[in-house]
Formats: C-alpha cells, structure tokens, sequence
C-alpha cells in the first residue's frame, strides 16, 4: 500500500516536470543506463578475454618449459644409454653376471676386471663432477649392488633391491627411461633433499641379454630453474604431480601459503579436476578463492605440470581500468549535461513563445499568429497552429452556414409538406367522388387527413418509423385511388427497428418519385416495396419498385440535380433535398443510394442511423 502511495506521488511530481527538466533525466538516466549495461559488458567480456589470454600465454610457457622437461630427461636419459654401448662398462657387467650365476661373490682380482671396474666407475665420475643435479649413479644386479657413484654413503649393499619400484618398473620396460619420484632410499645416508630417481635395464649389445638395471638420481636444481623461468614470467604458483597424483615440484604463492608441501585438500581438489576435465584448463577453489588452472603432460611420463593464478589477481587491472572508464564517462555526463541543457533552453523557448499564443487562443483570441522563425520542428508546429486556427475559424463560418442551410431545409419541409397541386388534385379526385357518390371517398378524405396529421407530428422533426411508415401508406393509399388499377404496394417493418426513430418526411418523397418516374410510365400494372429492417449498427429502408428504370447516369444524377426530377405535380420535397437533410443530421456515412435497371425498375436504400430515444 505504502509503495503504491509512493508510486502515486511520483507520477504527480512527473507530471508538474517541464520538458527541459525531463529531457535532462530521460538522457542522464539513459547514460548512466548505459554505462551500468557496457560496465557489466566490458567486465565480462574483458575477464574472459583476459583469462583467455592469460591461458593461450600459459599454455605457450608450459609447452615450452614441457620441451625444456623433456630436453633435460632426454640428456639424463644419455647418461643411461651410455652404459648400454660401453665396452668396459658391458665387459665389467657381463663379468659380474656370472660371478651371479655361480654364486661365486668373490673378486677376481685380475688385471682385465679391475681396468674395466675402474674404467666403468670413471664412465660415471664425469656427470657427478660436471653436473651440480646428479647426486647417484648406481647399477644393480639381480640380487646385489654392481656399481656405485655417489655423494652419499650406502647400506646394506647385498639386499634384494628387486622389491623396489623403480627396478620393477625398469625390468617391465627395457627400452624405456623410467622416472619416479619424489624418491628417498632406505639404502644411502644423508640423503635428506628430495631426489627424482631415473632407471634403466642395461642389456648387452652383443645377444641382449640382462645385465642390470641402472639408477640415477637427481636433484630438483635444473628442474627449479626451468620452473622458475615459468613462475617469473607468469606469477602464479607451478605444480609438478607424478602419476600418482603426488606433488613433485611446486612453487608460488599456494606453497608460501602451505604448512605441508603435499596439502591434502587442494592436492585431492587438482587430481580430482584432472580426471574429470577433457580440457587443458580449468577452474579449482582454495581457502574461498577462485583459481585458473591450466596443465600439459610432461612428454616421455606420466607427469602432469599444472599452473595455477587466482582469478582475482588476473583481473584486478581489468577493475583498475574499469574506475578510470566510469570517473571519465562521469566526466563526460557533466560535461554533455551542461551542453544539453544550453541547447534546449533554445529549444524550449519558441515552444513557450507558442504556448503563450495557445493561451490566448483557449481564452477565445482566435485571431492570434504566431511568427515563424525557424524551418525546423518547433516551426512547423507553428505553422501548424496558425492553421489550425484558420481552419478553426473556417469551420465555425460552415457550422453557420450549415445551421442556416439545415434551417433552410427545415422551413422547406414544413411549408411545401403537400404541394398546392398535389392537394388541389386530391381535393378534386374528393369532390368527383362525392357527385358520384363512389364509396372510397371516405378513405380517401381519412387517409389526406392523416398524411397532414403525421407531417405536422406537433412540430418535432424527429418521428417514430411505425409513423413515417403510416404517412407513406396514407399517401399511396390516396394515389392508388387516383391511379385504379395502375399499381399495387407493399409496407414491411422488421420487430428490430419497430421503436426506432428518425427524421420525417424522408421516405414519401421517395415512393412519389417511384410513382411519377416509374410506375406511372409503364404498361401494365406496377407494384412498389417499403422494407425497413436492421443491418449492422445502421437502420435500413429499401424501397422498390418495378417501373421502366434508369440507366447508369440517371442513377448519379438524381441525388445531384434534383430539379430534374421534382415533380409538380407531387410533394415538392425532391430526393437531393431529403439525401442532404439526412446527411447534414447524421453524418456523411449516411444517406440515399440508388440502383436500377432498364425495362426492370429501380432500387432506392435509405440508410440511417439506430436512434431508440428522442433526441429531444
């Protein structure tokens, strides 16, 4: 209810607006309108931009640090390789093979196994003395350590190192370069830093037949650097995850922010987002903040890299740039305000000029004009309303002369109700009668007392249908006694419009014309119709008759020169008076038509308006 009368008194404080003021607010709201809309626009499409961008230029760097992962294993993997064309290295394996075999641990110390022993452990001295990233080089036999060179101590040198899961998989893949990791072997002292841990069958090149399985492990420094690259470049924070889903590198603001380098929520929440996206991107949330993740596959592993921005990092410049938009477009409002407002102060003041005439034009002055100085708009509203006060003017000098003519008509239809011949005629048709002594003088004289009667109807102009019916009945009953025998007739009124009314006298001039002009030149016996029905909303009377007809001409020129076909001898009332009378009380849409056919006889419809009470 309370929003309603606020509703209310709004729309009255809307209408006392002048057209300046509301211009003023129509174009500021529309402005801010539209900055509201290309704000949300641009936001939107510029943070999808952004982010898009922002994954195509992650994508590049992860393709490129992905080539740099796969040079750097594929120069480790060299390391390995090595071992499987060295011939001291092959002839010291192959040696210790069968030491194996027979179960014999024994050295031989013999001068070949030593030049191949140390010849094999110097093949491995050169990438831990060249590379700060390889901490070990081992080479493992079936059931023992063959070969070490390491920065760190070893245990347990005779064990089964099959159980393990770098060895195992090497042996199910010989031609393959296994990587695992993060590893840390129960077999070497002082090994604390995380190491990634790369194995190979060595065979022999001779009938390939097992030899070993070589182990190399590294450290995380090349692999750091080649991250770092990605981090500096991009920000964000960079994942390393191993087939099983295990964090091997990562760096960034997610592992500042980590108390376990391994967290398990967020690791679950990426393994989990991997699995199910068929896309290289997608979204993942921490701690209630959205982040972009894109990752590639490490090729030659089943590693993943992953790299990972907040979203609300990527677009805070976007907001930035969006402040500075809206503080200028606010500039421009003020300033396009300011503009607006001079140009409709000269707008507005012709249309004040103009509502000062009308003033005086509504207090009856229609002689005012308002001067015009201008082609456009305002103008041409001025030259409009000196117009309309012209045609105003004209307008009222019609309605005079209509009211004078409508007058005019009137006085007619009352002073020339029975023409002087129609009535001497009758009288004479009476006073033959009486001499005869012929008994229809008495309906004669009743029915020519009658027809005055009706055609005074106490002075109104207004008369029921059922009477204007009854005065043409009356005078074709009079003619029908001075024409014998010539025709016959037939008055029909539908229940629709029994208590309709309209003006009077309209239809008797009708039927006089279908006696004179039709009836009367025939041969033979005629007959005439008067039918008065409803149609739509309009009052019909059709009146027939079946005389010699009128052609074409005759049909147009009977509503125009009537003088043509007034007879003397009949009313006086002619046809163009009765169709104009009708159309100067109802309209133009109303009025007399006619139809007609030579030799067949002629049609004429009256139609009116449905008027059920006095007008009076």
């Amino acid at each position: 209810m309370q929003t309603k009368v606020l509703l209310e008194k709004w729309r009255e404080k809307q209408q006392h607006i002048g057209i300046k003021n509301r211009i003023l607010l129509m174009v500021s709201g529309l402005i801010v309108l539209c900055l509201l809309v290309a704000s949300g626009i641009f936001i939107g499409v510029f943070g999808k931009n952004i982010r898009k961008e922002h994954i195509i230029y992650t994508q590049k760097l992860l393709n490129h640090t992905n080539s740099q992962l796969n040079n750097y294993f594929d120069e480790l993997g060299a390391i390995a390789n090595e071992a499987n064309y060295n011939y001291y290295l092959q002839n010291y394996l192959i040696a210790e093979k069968q030491n194996e075999q027979a179960g014999d641990y024994r050295y031989q110390l013999s001068k070949e196994y030593m030049k191949n022993f140390e010849m094999s452990l110097k093949l491995f001295s050169y990438p831990l003395n060249s590379r700060s990233d390889v901490s070990t080089v081992m080479i493992f036999g079936k059931e023992r350590l063959l070969l070490k060179k390491s920065i760190y101590s070893s245990l347990n040198l005779i064990k089964d190192y099959s159980q393990y899961e770098w060895y195992q998989k090497a042996v199910a893949n010989p031609q393959q370069l296994v990587i695992l990791g993060p590893s840390e072997h129960d077999f070497l002292v002082g090994n604390t830093e995380p190491n990634i841990s790369l194995s190979k069958v060595i065979s022999s090149y001779e009938d390939g037949t097992f030899l070993g399985v070589i182990l190399i492990d590294i450290n995380l420094n090349r692999i750091t650097e080649i991250c770092n690259a990605v981090y500096n470049s991009n920000g964000g924070d960079l994942w390393i995850l191993n087939e099983k889903g295990e964090v091997v590198y990562t760096q960034g603001e997610l592992y500042r922010g980590m108390n376990d380098l391994r967290e398990p929520k967020l690791i679950t929440a990426i393994n989990s987002a991997l699995e199910k996206t068929k896309r290289d991107d997608f979204t993942i949330w921490r701690n209630g903040v959205k982040y972009q993740a894109v990752y590639r596959p490490i090729l030659g592993t089943e590693w993943k890299l992953v790299h990972m921005t907040s979203i609300p990092a990527l677009t805070n410049s976007m907001y930035k740039t969006t402040f500075f938009i809206v503080l200028l477009v606010m500039l421009l409002l003020i300033i396009i305000i300011l503009v607006l407002n001079s140009l409709l102060i000269e707008i507005v003041k012709p249309i004040i000029h103009l509502k000062e005439h009308m003033d005086l034009a509504d207090e009856g002055n229609l002689d005012v004009t308002v001067e015009i100085f201008r082609n456009d708009e305002t103008g041409m509203l001025a030259k409009s309303f000196n117009g309309m006060l012209k045609r105003i003017k004209n307008l009222m000098a019609e309605v005079v002369n209509e009211q004078e003519d409508k007058r005019k008509y009137e006085l007619q239809a009352l002073q020339a109700q029975i023409n002087p011949h129609f009535l001497y005629n009758t009288l004479d048709s009476i006073i033959w009668m009486a001499e005869a002594q012929n008994k229809n003088i008495v309906p004669m004289t009743e029915a020519l007392a009658k027809l005055f009667r009706i055609s005074l109807n106490r002075g109104s102009e207004f008369i029921g249908i059922q009477d204007e019916l009854e005065h043409v009945r009356n005078y074709l009953i009079i003619q029908s006694m001075r024409y014998v025998d010539k025709f016959e007739y037939t008055i029909t009124l539908s229940d629709e419009v029994r208590y309709c009314k309209t003006i009077k006298l309209i239809l008797q001039p009708i039927v006089e014309n279908c006696i004179y002009h039709g009836i009367k030149k025939k041969r033979g016996k005629g007959h005439v119709s008067i039918i008065a029905y409803k149609k739509a909303d309009y009052l019909k009377v059709k009146i027939t008759d079946d005389g010699n007809g009128m052609n074409e001409n005759m049909c147009k020129d009977i509503l125009v020169k009537a003088s043509r076909f007034d007879n003397s001898s009949g009313s006086g009332i002619g046809v163009k008076n009765v169709n104009e009378r009708i159309k100067l009380y109802f309209g133009e849409e109303y009025g007399i038509t006619y139809t007609s056919e030579l030799g067949v006889g002629t049609t004429a419809i009256l139609t009116l308006p449905i008027i059920e009470q006095s007008l009076g």
